[in-house]
């Protein structure tokens, strides 16, 4: 079984979100189970920075872009006994400094879409399975079937399209279809606009998304982005597979960027040293008080409408601490600013990013925020679960699917979570969290429970190997 894995970024060779975290781990725990899993990648600018000298050629071609050769030179490596391929153009991404959001996205990525497919042909690779991510590969199935089906080498080529963030689609205006080489089809179209994702749920064989409440929820008006009425066309070939996490990369026992290394055996001692070390780092007051914390887009939908109604009432009642690391909307993070000018010694604030600092914070604190609007899977949990600190979540696609709300009366659960997008029923879930936080042998428990957790990729592995091999038998 061959598996190719398109998409934009993956972990370590670029990363934005989610997506590369899964396209460097899933295809890593199938190459575990006995399949020739492959990635291709765009050579982004961050990638020849970091990794240039990693960086094998092994070809190049020119592909059609509307008056256009452009040249698509192929360049290898491998990590993790995973092949990762790079198609390689200076204008389209090696000059940029980050991955999206440039006038020429649709031209640059419609490129991609098309060299890759070319690519095969030129390192004489045909896999059993595409599997496509996001709105940036939308356009592999539709032109496999329009521009290679009467090649006989393609024609067994089976497409999967996983649809990580449906609010992300890839719309471009109609003119773009001069530099897509490639005929006009209805299947590109939507609301007069090309539409890379709804051109990827319609041509794919086969149409996954990383929760199965998240496939759920989609195909509703108000999870489904415009395109429920597409998906529900499709509803029969549409299923849920949960992210998982890669245990080699983030586990408290060998994480090098925390402070004290723990695990089940230490934990107690692990998340009160690396605690008493990241109240240093933000200047918080050294008290017996637990930290809720938050590593996020600061964006509406991540909750903060939610969070910024409610945490005031809560820093008051001297309860708590709290943390933050992330940036986004400008308005949210001066009110974060203002919080920590308010409640010094209460409150500690990173606008921004750091890996690092987000590793201390899974490590140092004790709760975990996520009051998503909507989720489609979420790693945060997943990891914030193996390193002891316990989910505060929404219950939405995938924070629903992972963790279980903890039962007062039974002592199960591995997290607390609230069901309406509402303030109070936020600030219910984090008062629910402390009060069992004060009873320390419940918490004990609590923490060793979310330890214990496994959502590693091997078993969303054995789900993505069952569907893959049902397509090779259609």
């Amino acid at each position: 079984m061959k598996v190719l894995f398109v998409g934009s970024e993956a972990t370590p060779f670029s990363k934005t979100g989610g997506l590369a975290d899964v396209l460097g781990s899933l295809p890593k725990s199938l190459v575990a189970q006995g399949i020739d899993a492959r990635v291709v990648l765009p050579k982004h600018g961050i990638t020849k920075q970091k990794f240039q000298d990693q960086l094998l050629p092994i070809t190049h071609f020119r592909v059609q872009v509307n008056s256009k050769q452009e040249y698509a030179g192929i360049e290898v490596t491998a990590k993790d006994n995973v092949t990762f391929y790079f198609v390689d153009n200076e204008y389209y991404f090696g000059y940029r400094d980050s991955l999206y959001g440039h006038y020429d996205d649709g031209e640059r990525y419609g490129f991609f879409n098309n060299a890759v497919l070319k690519m095969l042909g030129e390192l004489n690779f045909y896999p059993d399975v595409i599997h496509c991510n996001d709105w940036q590969t939308g356009l592999i199935p539709y032109l496999l079937k329009k521009k290679y089906a009467h090649l006989k080498e393609y024609q067994n080529i089976k497409t999967v399209y996983t649809i990580h963030n449906l609010a992300y689609q890839g719309v471009f205006s109609k003119e773009l279809i001069h530099y897509l080489d490639v005929e006009y089809g209805h299947e590109l179209e939507f609301d007069n606009m090309i539409n890379f994702m709804k051109c990827g749920i319609v041509m794919s064989d086969k149409i996954t998304t990383v929760s199965d409440t998240y496939a759920k929820e989609i195909l509703y008006d108000y999870f489904g982005e415009g395109l429920s009425d597409i998906l529900r066309m499709r509803e029969q070939d549409l299923i849920g597979i949960v992210n998982g996490i890669d245990y080699d990369e983030f586990n408290p026992k060998e994480d090098k960027k925390i402070v004290y290394n723990y695990s089940l055996y230490n934990y107690l001692k692990g998340k009160s040293t690396n605690k008493e070390a990241l109240r240093e780092i933000f200047y918080l007051d050294n008290n017996k008080s637990p930290i809720v914390s938050m590593v996020s887009r600061i964006t509406e939908a991540k909750g903060f409408d939610l969070v910024t109604s409610i945490i005031e009432d809560l820093l008051k009642q001297g309860n708590m601490q709290f943390v933050l690391l992330g940036s986004g909307d400008k308005h949210t993070e001066d009110y974060f600013h203002y919080l920590a000018r308010t409640y010094p010694g209460k409150v500690g604030v990173y606008i921004g990013y750091s890996d690092e600092l987000a590793r201390k914070i899974y490590a140092g604190t004790d709760f975990f925020l996520m009051p998503s609007r909507f989720e489609p899977c979420g790693l945060a949990q997943l990891i914030s679960l193996k390193y002891g600190t316990i989910p505060i979540v929404r219950k939405t696609g995938g924070l629903k699917d992972t963790i279980d709300s903890y039962n007062q009366f039974t002592k199960e659960g591995t997290g607390f979570a609230f069901e309406q997008y509402d303030a109070l029923d936020l600030k219910d879930a984090i008062e629910r969290g402390l009060a069992v936080y004060r009873d320390k042998n419940a918490w004990k428990e609590l923490v060793r429970r979310a330890m214990q957790e496994d959502f590693s990729f091997d078993e969303s592995a054995k789900k993505y190997l069952t569907l893959y091999e049902s397509l090779k038998e259609e």
